[in-house]
């Protein structure tokens, strides 16, 4: 019983760690609500040309996330998280699988809460919880 216990607590442990947020993740595509509300099958062609034209304004350098260890964590720019409080490159965070939350620097109280709505080895979605129209798409980059 006690090695039945053992073996079950060992897979337990493993498939734990198998899925750690700890690495860097590149943003691939964010969505807010206003792209919701934007994008309308009933649209005028000029509405399209004109979204087509923002689009393809946006800046090319990629946004990266990296999760360190003891709950800190960099990013190049303001991916996560928008007030001024938070909104440098370095922040704290606390993970548990099922939300992410970014952390005061100092009060270490909760700034900004996200919903993960998937969470694999590879690929990681945000929703953010007070807008659950604003999503954002990771993919973990191998070091």
């Amino acid at each position: 019983m006690k090695k039945l216990l053992f073996i079950s607590l060992t897979l337990v442990s493993f498939s734990l760690s198998a899925q750690s947020i700890l690495g860097r993740w590149q943003l691939m595509k964010q969505s807010t609500c206003m792209d919701e509300k934007v994008d309308n099958p009933n649209q005028s062609e000029e509405m399209d040309e004109l979204m087509n034209d923002f689009n393809s304004m946006k800046k090319r350098t990629p946004d990266v996330i990296e999760f360190k260890d003891k709950m800190r964590g960099e990013q190049s720019t303001t991916v996560l998280g928008k007030r001024k409080e938070y909104n440098e490159k370095s922040f704290l965070y606390r993970f548990d699988g099922l939300t992410l939350h970014i952390l005061d620097k100092k009060s270490k109280t909760i700034a900004a809460t996200y919903t993960v709505e998937e969470f694999t080895e590879n690929k990681l979605i945000l929703s953010d919880s007070n807008r659950p129209c604003e999503v954002r798409v990771f993919e973990r980059i191998p070091e």
